[in-house]
Formats: structure tokens, sequence, C-alpha cells
């Protein structure tokens, strides 16, 4: 008995030394895959004036105009959204090269169905990449277009899916803020419920002051706090489904918000019943549908009597 367990704890001793040379063989300097730190990224993320994310559901421009983002020339970018997008492609580093046997598919696969970076400084193309991940997006892989080489993605000390940012479609890069306009080019604001004119109201600048014209005891406090809030509101997501915009002009709203700079320019806001728990629907200008938090929808939703001083 006694010779059996020693012959078990031999063989036990043989296969732990076996394993840690091998674990030691593969860690030498000399036997490991070095894989370069810096592969997809560019010398310095400060000279990109321009981003370019291309996939077969759609293209995503986002371009610096020398003030701020704009995305595909026709909307102004969140500019949160941009500082995530350029800490990501500063902080995001190859963590292994797929194997040999993976890399010719999931290189086409990211070629075809994936998304193509390029990014752009004032001198061309910089730098630019495929970008995609496995379906159940747990793991993220960026390729080379030269070399055709694939790398499984991530970022040190975090456990994020690293090409989730570039796949982002159009409208989730843009400004949600619902007026942006520029308070010291205030001008008026009106307040309309349509199926209740007397809560009707119009904010214009007194001599010193904003007022509610024709209401001779205001709350200021309350009339700075709603101002205050107009001017944060933001969306939830933007929609783009087709003839949403046409059935929404339909339907009377449940309350409407008109501000006018001295520009003489109109920003609208046209606000609808709440749809389920977590979202009320609106119309921002004469086309843009839009979901809203009913939380944030009801702090600018403030009748003319809410504004009386007691």
């Amino acid at each position: 008995m006694q010779e059996k367990t020693n012959k078990r704890r031999l063989i036990t001793l043989l296969v732990l030394i076996a394993v840690t040379v091998l674990v030691w063989y593969a860690l030498k300097p000399g036997n490991r895959v070095n894989i370069e730190e810096d592969l997809f990224q560019v010398e310095s993320l400060e000279t990109i004036s321009a981003v370019t994310l291309g996939s077969d559901t759609g293209s995503v421009e986002l371009a610096f105009n020398g003030t701020y983002w704009r995305v595909n020339d026709r909307y102004d970018a969140d500019g949160d959204m941009i500082r995530v997008l350029f800490a990501t492609l500063q902080q995001a580093r190859p963590k292994r090269a797929v194997p040999e046997g993976e890399r010719d598919s999931l290189f086409t696969a990211l070629r075809g169905h994936g998304t193509r970076v390029s990014l752009y400084s004032e001198d061309g193309l910089e730098k630019e990449f495929f970008a995609g991940g496995n379906p159940a997006k747990t793991l993220a892989y960026f390729a080379d277009p030269g070399t055709e080489e694939v790398y499984v993605m991530h970022i040190p000390g975090y456990r994020v899916y690293v090409s989730g940012i570039f796949e982002l479609p159009r409208d989730e890069w843009r400004n949600k803020l619902v007026f942006g306009f520029n308070w010291r080019n205030f001008k008026a604001l009106e307040a309309n419920y349509p199926e209740k004119p007397s809560e009707n109201f119009r904010i214009s600048m007194g001599d010193r002051y904003f007022g509610i014209d024709g209401l001779a005891r205001v709350d200021t406090a309350r009339l700075n706090t709603f101002l205050d809030d107009v001017s944060l509101l933001t969306v939830v997501a933007y929609r783009s489904e087709p003839g949403l915009s046409d059935s929404l002009r339909q339907l009377q709203p449940r309350y409407e918000i008109r501000v006018f700079d001295i520009a003489n320019r109109t920003y609208r806001l046209r606000l609808y019943g709440q749809s389920g728990r977590d979202r009320v629907y609106g119309l921002i200008g004469d086309a843009q549908p839009a979901i809203f938090d009913p939380r944030s929808v009801e702090r600018v939703i403030r009748p003319r009597s809410f504004f009386i001083e007691k």
C-alpha cells in the first residue's frame, strides 16, 4: 500500500515539474509573441480632426470644425460621447492575437460586417482598422487591414466591450440637448396648453429681470428654476421610424414650448401623452421625434398659475 502511495506521489511530482517547465518556457521573453501595444493608436490624438465609422448599416462621420464636433455635417455632436470615443482610442490594447486557424474567417467577418474605423488629421488618413466582436459581444476584435491580423482587444483594468463605441448609430452621437441656444441671446419663451389655454404664458426680459407677461406678482425663484430646467432638457433617444413625425404632427400635443432668440430663430418642442412608465414622446422642431424621461418632462410642464407668488 505504501509503495502505491509513493508511486502516485512521484507521478504527481513529475507532472507538476513538467507543467512548471512548460509554463516557464512559454513565458520566456524569447518564446513569447510580442504584440505592439500601440498597434491601433496614433502618435497624437490631439491631431485627429475627423473620424469615420463605416459599416453595412450606414456611415457616421464625426468632424471637428474648429469650435465643436459635428455629426454627418448636420448635427452638433454629444461632447461626452466624443470624450468616450477618444478615451477608448487612447486606452484600447491588443490582449492577444487570435489563433491562426480562426484568423481568416474573423478577418472576413470584420471586413464585411464590422465597422471600418478611419482616423484623419489635417494631413490625411492617420490610422484605419476594422472593429467588431463575437455575437454575444463579450469579445472585441480589431483587425489590421494591411496585415489582416486580428487581435482580441481590451482596456486594462476594465471589463468592457471595447468595440461597442464604434458600433453606435448616428443618432447616438448627437447632442441630446433640446434647446441648443445661448441664454444670453434669449428673447422670449411661450408655453401653450391646447386643452387649457388659461394656463398659457409668455416669459420675456423686463427692465432687469425675466417676467411673465400680464402677471404682476411672479415667484422669481420658481421662474429661474423653470428656465434652467428648460435649458438643460435632454432627450433619452432620438427616433427615426418612417412616418413617425407625420403621425405626431397630426396629434394634439399635451404641451408646447416655443423659445425665441434675438436673431428671431424659433426653437419648438411639442410634448405628447406618456407611453408606458418610462417614456414620453415629443417632436422637436417640425420633423425630429424623440423620447423623453417623464421626470424631466414634468419639470418643464408648468402652468401659468405655478408662477404666481404666494
